[in-house]
């Protein structure tokens, strides 16, 4: 924390008078004031101080009949004394006392420095859960506590605080785990009502006219926009019964489609419509002409529903989308429409994007599609082949079949985005649209995925890789890796994509899980955000790293594997907050009932240093392949095995390699597997990835090697 540097000024007026005397040579007479002139002395203790902490002022004077207080405290004040003051503002704050009497005045000041202890308050807004779900889940088959899916922020009451709506609902209890269940997943709505001071009421009642509200299911996404026009925020959801239960058959595990709809100046209502289905995806689409569209896309073959509101109602409006497959004149499928939308598509600025599939289903990704004159059409395609499939057994105990990838030289388990989206704000200067997509993979937690065998959901380790992309001339185009530091062994199935610091440039929030079964380690932060700072070139910064700070979370959570959260100006100051709070109610080895944490901002993100002229980046990709010239297997980049490289001084290279065959640096060759020592300098590593900042001082010849397996690299010339 900063030092005060401590001035202390004191000043004396004295009020005199001049006397003329006339004739006689008696010369000229000073009267001498019958009362001393004044003083004051003023001291701060401490003189350092960080915001919302006190220092205690303490003064005195001689003389005076009266003082006051001016500059940053005010008021009058006796002739000596001392006061606490809570400081309450960063800078150098002059506290200053005048004391006077009939013949003058003498003033003293001390100034005391301050600043902020951390960037969030240490000491949360917590709100309470309202304790409505033990109706709902009163069931034969649910638990009795609800599992958390959305605490969503909006404006209701106009109050200057955003208020909440949370989604509750209640999953299948353990005993009914993969059985088959008929009825509906249990769920409430829970409105948190500000009272514009930091605290929040129910609201249920207020907004919804309903003591528990219920959107019908399971929620699985949602989007916000305006649909009848008012100005306020509505909100659409893909619904299921997605809870534990098994997913054959698909009829019960469907849901209708569920809108949170405006009206009035302060309330809303649910609205279900459409067909019920296994949702999953949902998007809102803007036209030029004020029509807002809601599109939700699910599993079980229904297809995507497009539904507009207006004056007569809501208005089914599918024909205004492209169809399911695209067919040539002889009725052939020449290419997949939106019968693939199902696993994810988001909407921005006249494109879509959506996953996608090859007609033989031999490839699957995602496809971009662009509007012109209400006509959409699909532009451009990202395809990976699939290697192979195996046999599955999901979560809820459903069998099946699902495809193998490979990926970084490395087989895994799915890999198509599972949650994308698109910058709202420009990414870099280059002008064209960016966006950002996630992809779920999972592997054994030990071993490799063999074909034939079959593997169960609940025994694998998740993976989430990332990769963005622009939209260049209507075509899919990705970029190198912008980000200095990302772990792919946490999830998120939801992230925002947009600038968080006013800066004019789009910054990165993974509002990742604290802890899921398919981790191998608990991240354990009570559901605090990973953030990524856009340094207005192009790279993403994470923030905590840069900052060399730990952002707080949910105080009940540290230690329960489980919390997420994400960031949002609560209380209307213009700075961003912290939002945690948990996944689920009932977990039973821990006290968490459902509450709230806020944790109130003081300043804005911003990086520790400009990054904008940091090094250059370059990204190395490498393969694995059996070795051409020998036994066993070897590292391959650009196509070639055991590649001799050349390094930059001045330039990070980020590696990606896979997990099984993590790669590490030497200045022997084959590194530990020769004898020698893993060289660290300016290394860093997360899963799949391993990173060097090349600089002057690092050593003219490296060697990168397999921290696993000897033989698989080559030497490195620094240059």
């Amino acid at each position: 924390m900063k030092k005060l540097s401590l001035y202390i000024l004191t000043s004396t007026f004295i009020l005199a008078s001049c006397g003329g005397g006339g004739g006689g040579g008696g010369g000229d007479t000073h009267t001498q004031p019958s009362v001393p002139i004044p003083t004051a002395s003023i001291s701060a203790d401490p003189t350092s101080v960080y915001v919302e902490n006190s220092t205690t002022l303490t003064w005195s004077s001689s003389n005076a009949t009266s003082c006051s207080a001016s500059g940053s405290w005010d008021g009058t004040k006796s002739t000596s004394g001392s006061e606490a003051i809570t400081i309450n503002q960063t800078g150098e704050l002059t506290f200053t006392i005048t004391c006077t009497n009939s013949s003058g005045s003498a003033e003293a000041s001390v100034t005391v420095t301050a600043e902020y202890e951390a960037q969030f308050k240490e000491t949360p807004i917590i709100i309470s859960d309202l304790n409505l779900y033990p109706e709902p889940c009163n069931t034969t088959y649910s638990r009795t506590k609800p599992s958390i899916q959305f605490v969503i922020p909006l404006n209701i009451n106009n109050d200057g605080w955003e208020d909440f709506i949370v989604h509750q609902w209640c999953d299948i209890a353990p005993n009914n785990q993969g059985e088959v269940i008929e009825q509906p997943t249990p769920d409430l709505l829970v409105v948190h009502l500000s009272n514009g001071d930091g605290t929040y009421r129910n609201g249920n009642m207020e907004v919804f006219n309903e003591n528990i509200p219920s959107l019908g299911g399971a929620s699985r996404k949602y989007d916000k926009g305006d649909f009848n026009g008012d100005g306020r925020d509505d909100f659409a959801f893909a619904m299921n019964w997605e809870d534990g239960r098994s997913g054959d058959p698909w009829e019960y595990s469907r849901a209708s489609p569920a809108i949170i709809l405006s009206k009035g100046e302060t309330e809303y209502e649910v609205v279900k419509l459409g067909t019920p289905d296994w949702g999953h995806a949902v998007a809102i689409v803007e036209h030029e002409n004020g029509n807002v569209d809601a599109l939700f896309a699910g599993f079980t073959g229904i297809g995507l529903q497009a539904y507009r509101y207006s004056s007569e109602g809501w208005q089914n409006v599918i024909d205004e989308y492209p169809p399911e497959d695209i067919k040539n004149i002889a009725g052939i499928t020449t290419s997949r429409g939106t019968a693939t939308w199902a696993g994810e598509f988001k909407y921005q600025d006249d494109y879509i994007i959506a996953t996608d599939s090859s007609t033989d289903g031999s490839k699957n990704g995602f496809a971009l599609w662009s509007r012109e004159n209400g006509i959409w059409s699909k532009t451009d395609q990202q395809l990976v082949p699939v290697a192979f499939n195996v046999g599955w057994i999901s979560w809820q105990g459903s069998l099946g079949t699902i495809p193998v990838y490979a990926v970084n030289g490395e087989n895994v388990i799915g890999y198509v985005p599972q949650t994308m989206c698109f910058f709202e704000d420009k990414f870099d200067d280059s002008g064209y649209t960016t966006f950002l997509a996630l992809f779920q993979s999972s592997k054994p937690k030990a071993g490799t995925i063999i074909e034939g065998e079959t593997y169960s959901e609940s025994e694998l380790s998740l993976i989430q890789g990332i990769q963005i992309f622009q939209i260049q001339d209507n075509k899919i185009v990705p970029l190198e890796n912008p980000l200095d530091n990302y772990d792919d062994a946490i999830f998120a199935n939801f992230m925002e994509c947009r600038d968080i610091n006013e800066d004019g440039y789009g910054d990165f929030v993974r509002e990742v899980f604290s802890g899921l079964p398919a981790y191998d380690v608990p991240r354990q932060r009570g559901g605090t955000p990973v953030i990524n700072i856009n340094n207005t070139a192009g790279q993403l910064i994470e923030y905590e790293n840069n900052q060399n700070y730990e952002m707080p979370g949910h105080s009940e959570l540290s230690d329960t594997n489980h919390g997420q959260g994400y960031i949002k100006d609560i209380n209307g100051d213009g700075i961003e907050d912290i939002v945690v709070f948990g996944n689920h109610i009932h977990n039973e080895m821990h006290n968490y009932e459902g509450s709230i944490e806020i944790y109130l901002g003081y300043y804005n993100f911003s990086l520790q240093q400009d990054n904008s002229n940091s090094n250059q980046t370059e990204t190395v990709n490498v393969s694995i392949e059996a070795n051409s010239n020998g036994s066993g297997n070897v590292y391959v980049i650009d196509g070639t095995q055991r590649k001799s490289l050349t390094l930059n001084i001045g330039t990070t290279y980020s590696f990606n390699h896979s997990s099984s065959h993590p790669l590490r640096f030497s200045t022997t060759d084959d590194g530990t597997h020769e004898g020698g020592s893993e060289y660290i300098e300016g290394v860093t590593k997360s899963t799949g990835v391993t990173t060097i900042e090349v600089t002057s001082s690092s050593p003219t010849t490296l060697y990168y090697y397999c921290d696993v397996h000897s033989g698989m690299g080559a030497g490195i010339t620094i240059n």
